[in-house]
Parts: structure tokens; C-alpha cells; sequence
């Protein structure tokens, strides 16, 4: 099939593409642990599934045979309201390498407020770009590989080998059991993309990310009758310029390769910070305690508990203040991911995406996600591709429509000349 032919079909079903992407996104799937509330968006996915004529497999994390036990999954979480994986097969005809297309369907929630452009799920088109809660991360690229498969197959094409398209729940907040299920339930190929907004780079690395909260303990009250009470709202402030210094000490280290070129190298992201109550009324005094919450990212190589040793050392060498810290790991790690950049499956999706760029660059994603579960658990070599897009898990996220197309193009290639 030549390149011709697969840009016009993506170009005669551009519309078709734009809609899939707002009507998935118009279906609100936040993930708000220990909860999720991805089922209709599945729903949509699976009944695409069935008119594809795929073999469909659908599955809760929490029915893997002994996942309870498993340290691989994040305990805890609740797959009661229908929280599950859909997974479509295109089965090849024989004698091809197969392919894994990857998407999560939970989206982070739509605060902070206020939105501008649109509503969270009201999802608008504008200037090229779609706005709405999920069209980035990743709605957008779940739709590109959807459409790939879609479209090829309406041609008539047959692959030799399979197409594996899988929508998993529960990505974010670290969890990754949805991904990690998948691996484990044998929905595993010759290689795999994981369509996160990579903006068109090709990244068979990523960081790996660990959340942590740091509290400071202190003691309420108010200095009146003259005691001596540290304020911990001050402790944070020094905590802050520590984690500021360990963020630049950490970015300006050594690190592999791949991360030569990449947008950023690993950093350390302050997500949450507070002292003493926040409601109108109640405390009213010095705080009793005051935390911050960031996350840390790591290279290959480097583990949780590395991570943590390193953290606490370099606290406890600059944190002069006598009060209790206390230093917690959230969630699970989520490890980095790496696969040969000289990998086959690499080279062809460089070879596949050229003609859509001026430049294929090959580099480390900057941010966390599940591609090591490919490689640990699935035996899979696999890399992050996805479209261009911005305001992640932030008001007003957007997705390019121009690169989804691209991404569409590129993934039917790969299919033409991975799969054969």
C-alpha cells in the first residue's frame, strides 16, 4: 500500500477522526482513587471493537489470577463500577510481526478551575486544535491508533501479522494496573506503541516518577504566654528551596544518552503544598503541621528506594530546624522505560513516520507513564508516539488535529510494514 493512498484515506476521514476524538472526550472518564468512572467511555471503544469485527477481550485488572498478591498492582483501587480493559484483536493472516496499539481511557480530573476555552467536556475545535479534559492525554492518540486499524481494514488490507488496539483504565495517579493487567492477561506483541503526547518524537526511553509527601511536625498554639513554638509554615518555606535545590542538582547530573537531546532531564515536580487548615474557620494558631508534595523522576537504573535514600540524605544535611520530618512514598513507583533505540521495531517506526516530519527525532519522553510494564511484564520492546498537544492536566488542554492525522498516517504504515 503506498503512501499516497493511505494519506488520502486519512484525509477523506479527517472529520471522522475529529469526531471520534470529542465524543470520546465528551464522556467524562475521570479517575479519582480509589475510583474510576471509565465504563461509558469503554463502552464507546468496544462498540467500535464489534463493528471492526475485532476479537474483543474485556477484563477488570482485579479479575488477573492473583492480583491481590501481585506487588506489580496498586492495591487499593475499586473496579466494582465496571472498570474495565477493552482489547481488540485484527488477527493476522500468518507469518507477520505483530503490533500492540496502547491508550488509556481515565483522564486526570477536570480541575483546577476555571476552564476558558471550553468546559471539560464540552470539547470545542478551534484554530486546529481540540479542546477538552483527555483530548491530549490521550484520547487523541487512543483515536489515531483506533482509526489506523479502522481504515486499513476497510481498504481490505489483511496483515500477516496481528493488531493488537487495547484501551486500559486506570493510568493515572501512578497506578498502572490496567496497562500491567493487559501484560499479564497475554495481550503482548513483537512490539508496541504507546500513544501518550510525545509531540511526534519518537521515545523508546522515558522517566520514571516516584510521589512523596514531606511533612514537617510541629506544634499549635500561639506564643502568648511566652513559649517558643517553631512554625512549621516557615519550615516549608526552607523545605521548598531544598527541593528546589535537589530538582537542580538532580537535572544537572550525569544521565544516559538518550536523554542528550530530550525536552528535559529528570526533574522534581512540587505538585501540592500546605500549612495548617485551609477552610475559613477552625485552626487558629501556628500550624500543627505542613507538607509538600512532589514527584521525583528517575533514569534507568535508579530505584524507589535509592530514590527515597537519596532524597531524605540531602535533606537532613540542609533542613536545620528541630522538628520531625517525615518522608512517605505515594502510590507505586512508576519505573522508567527503555528499549534499544537500535531496535527494529524502532527503526520502522522512524521509517514510517518520515514523511510526515522534517525531522524523526528519536529521544526520552519527559514524563512518566507505563512503557517499562511492556518490557517487564510483557517481554515487549515498545516506545511512546503520540501527537502534539498541551496543557496537560490543566485547564483548557488541547490536542493539534494536524498532528493526530500525522500520527494516523504513521501508524498505518507501521502496520503495513511491521505487521506485512
Amino acid at each position: 500500500m503506498d503512501i499516497k493512498l493511505i494519506d488520502d484515506l486519512v484525509n477523506q476521514n479527517s472529520g471522522q477522526i475529529v469526531d471520534m476524538i470529542q465524543e470520546l472526550v465528551d464522556i467524562p472518564t475521570e479517575n479519582n482513587p480509589p475510583f474510576g468512572f471509565e465504563a461509558e467511555g469503554q463502552e464507546y471503544v468496544a462498540d467500535v471493537f464489534t463493528k471492526m469485527a475485532l476479537e474483543i477481550d474485556i477484563f477488570a485488572p482485579d479479575e488477573i489470577e492473583g492480583f491481590a498478591q501481585n506487588d506489580a498492582f496498586l492495591q487499593g483501587q475499586n473496579y466494582a463500577n465496571d472498570r474495565k480493559n477493552v482489547v481488540g484483536t485484527w488477527q493476522g493472516t500468518g507469518g507477520g510481526k505483530s503490533l500492540l496499539l496502547c491508550g488509556h481511557m481515565d483522564v486526570a480530573p477536570k480541575e483546577p478551575m476555571p476552564w476558558t476555552e471550553c468546559a471539560p467536556y464540552e470539547s470545542v475545535v478551534k484554530d486546529g486544535r481540540i479542546y477538552g479534559r483527555g483530548t491530549s492525554d490521550m484520547k487523541g492518540g487512543l483515536v489515531a491508533g483506533i482509526m489506523a486499524a479502522k481504515l486499513l481494514k476497510e481498504s481490505g488490507f489483511e496483515p500477516k501479522g496481528s493488531v493488537i488496539i487495547e484501551s486500559v483504565v486506570d493510568e493515572e495517579y501512578a497506578s498502572g494496573n490496567g496497562t500491567i493487567a493487559s501484560r499479564f492477561r497475554g495481550h503482548n506483541a513483537d512490539f508496541g506503541i504507546m500513544m501518550e503526547p510525545s509531540a511526534l518524537a519518537i521515545c523508546p526511553a522515558n522517566v520514571g516518577s516516584i510521589m512523596v509527601t514531606i511533612t514537617i511536625k510541629g506544634s499549635a498554639g500561639m506564643p502568648y504566654t511566652g513559649e517558643k513554638i517553631f512554625n512549621v509554615a516557615y519550615g516549608l518555606g526552607d523545605m521548598l528551596g531544598i527541593i528546589k535545590e535537589f530538582d537542580e542538582v538532580r537535572q544537572s547530573g550525569e544521565h544516559p544518552p538518550m536523554w542528550d537531546n530530550a525536552v528535559s532531564k529528570r526533574m522534581v515536580v512540587v505538585t501540592k503544598v500546605k500549612a495548617g487548615e485551609v477552610q475559613p474557620h477552625g485552626q487558629l494558631g501556628v500550624p500543627m503541621d505542613a507538607f509538600v508534595e512532589c514527584s521525583v523522576q528517575s533514569y534507568p537504573g535508579e530505584t524507589k528506594q535509592t530514590i527515597i535514600d537519596e532524597l531524605k540524605q540531602f535533606i537532613t544535611e540542609r533542613f536545620k530546624h528541630r522538628a520531625q520530618v517525615l518522608i512517605e512514598p505515594m502510590y507505586n513507583y512508576v519505573a522508567p522505560g527503555s528499549t534499544d533505540e537500535k531496535h527494529e521495531g524502532v527503526g520502522a517506526l522512524r521509517q514510517a513516520a518520515a514523511p510526515y516530519m522534517s525531522e524523526t527525532k528519536v529521544t526520552a519522553a519527559p514524563f512518566p507513564c507505563d512503557l517499562f510494564a511492556f518490557e517487564k511484564y510483557g517481554n515487549m520492546p515498545g516506545a511512546i508516539f503520540g501527537p502534539i498537544g498541551g496543557n496537560l492536566h490543566a485547564p483548557d488542554e488541547w490536542v493539534d488535529i494536524e498532528s493526530v492525522l500525522a500520527l494516523t498516517k504513521t501508524i498505518m504504515r507501521m502496520i503495513v510494514s511491521w505487521c506485512g
